[in-house]
């Protein structure tokens, strides 16, 4: 199991598009900082240091690593250990986050080392562990909720947990100060996200409907019933697989989230399911391994045709954006060295665009604040000309269209694989930036 999730992991790495959200964060790697407005910094550190592909496939294999080696301190034998690291090999949502870069890549890595700290009671190493889950994602910290239950039940605080608490707290100040400065935006952007909205039994029922999708269709309902009636030694264990499931589940029911949001959940629930019965275990790895090489055959060879394939649009036609390198393909007569910036309306095309071309983005009319709110606005010349491309539409919104003495197109870009259209970018030029007293929007 582990060899066949290794190759795959390869295979969906190195033939794929960059993942439509992780351009963002190759973005963020271009702008190092303390903190962003969607999460914490660690992805992006990783990104610069590593890049994109290395950063998914290290922090996999080491969370692979990290399940065995607390697996093993738990049951005290190797056998079981391999057990658990074959499970989690071919958990959906753990794949994804071993193939493409997210704050998600690193979270699974320090959740799972920093509970294996826990554990062993190894309590510099666990602050540690646990101040590094907080730089990836907020929600790590939901593993010091788990242990702070786990300890209630067992009536023991032992000392060394305040060392544990103190120095995740001390890797987390940096990220709450940039907050500070930037007016609580990264903080206030979750909990409207993940709380505020509309929701009811629908969201939740997508929420169970992610669940079996992203851990599996068995590991989901085993997650639940080791909570409840795992061994009473491994409590602890229980506790980190059922929090993030009730944290994320009550969520739900109050806004519409993201399947990934509890994915930390499995991790705990691989564990106790390779101390299961060997027919459960079985039941496991087929199932996940089902979902995993459903999807990744569909990446590659796909045969279901949707009216839109979410799947698909995330991961292929991106490149196409390279053309946008070469404006004067698009447009003949322009000049490309006058292209001061490209504009689109979202943040996952703006950073694509980068990606592809090199050239300075940003977004406009986005219904959605981002980080490119927090940059400061490309600096354009007078009769400097700037691009905007979206997908499927729409034109320049009238506010950018007015600062510029002409807009010509738009063209189109085609996104296609394997006969599939599964992008279409219109590009329009916004030619001549008007003098600074003349592109004042009326």
């Amino acid at each position: 199991m582990l060899a066949v999730s290794a190759v795959l992991r390869l295979a969906l790495a190195l033939g794929t598009d960059v993942y439509f959200d992780t351009a963002y964060y190759w973005q963020w790697a271009r702008h190092l900082a303390w903190g962003y407005y969607d999460h914490p910094p660690l992805a992006a550190w990783l990104v610069a240091v590593l890049g994109i592909h290395a950063t998914a496939l290290v922090c996999g294999a080491l969370t692979v690593a990290a399940v065995w080696g607390l697996a093993r301190d738990v049951y005290g034998d190797s056998a079981a250990a391999w057990r658990a690291a074959a499970l989690w090999s071919v958990v959906p949502v753990g794949m994804v986050a071993g193939v493409w870069a997210t704050p998600d890549s690193p979270l699974l890595l320090f959740w799972t080392l920093g509970l294996w700290a826990l554990w062993r009671e190894r309590w510099v190493w666990a602050g540690l562990a646990c101040g590094l889950a907080l730089l990836s994602k907020y929600p790590a910290v939901l593993l010091g909720l788990a242990f702070l239950l786990a300890s209630a039940r067992a009536r023991r605080l032992p000392w060394g947990a305040w060392l544990t608490g103190a120095l995740a707290v001390l890797c987390f100040v940096p990220v709450v100060l940039w907050n500070s400065r930037h007016e609580w935006v990264g903080f206030l952007f979750q909990l409207r996200h993940g709380f505020k909205g509309w929701g009811g039994w629908n969201t939740f029922g997508e929420f169970l409907g992610g669940q079996l999708a992203i851990g599996g269709p068995v590991l989901f309902p085993l997650a639940l019933v080791y909570a409840v009636r795992g061994p009473r030694e491994q409590f602890l264990l229980r506790m980190a697989a059922v929090v993030p499931l009730l944290f994320f589940g009550y969520a739900a029911t109050r806004a519409r989230g993201e399947a990934n949001w509890p994915e930390t959940a499995y991790v705990a629930a691989c564990v106790g399911v390779a101390g299961m019965r060997p027919a459960w275990r079985r039941a496991v790895t087929v199932s996940g391994l089902a979902v995993v090489l459903a999807v990744g055959s569909h990446v590659f060879f796909p045969v279901v045709r949707a009216e839109r394939d979410r799947l698909l649009w995330r991961i292929r036609g991106w490149n196409v954006l390279r053309e946008l390198a070469t404006p004067e393909k698009l447009f003949p007569g322009m000049d490309a060295k006058n292209v001061a910036a490209i504009y689109a309306p979202s943040y996952q095309l703006a950073s694509h665009v980068a990606y592809y071309t090199g050239a300075v983005t940003d977004t406009g009319a986005s219904p959605r604040f981002s980080q490119y709110d927090l940059w400061p606005d490309p600096v354009i010349a007078p009769g400097q000309d700037v691009l905007w491309v979206g997908e499927g539409g729409p034109p320049p919104p009238d506010d950018l269209a007015a600062r510029f003495t002409a807009v010509e197109g738009p063209v189109e870009l085609a996104g296609d694989f394997r006969d599939r259209r599964v992008h279409t970018f219109l590009v329009w030029r916004l030619r001549a930036l008007k003098p600074t007293g003349d592109n004042v929007t009326p």
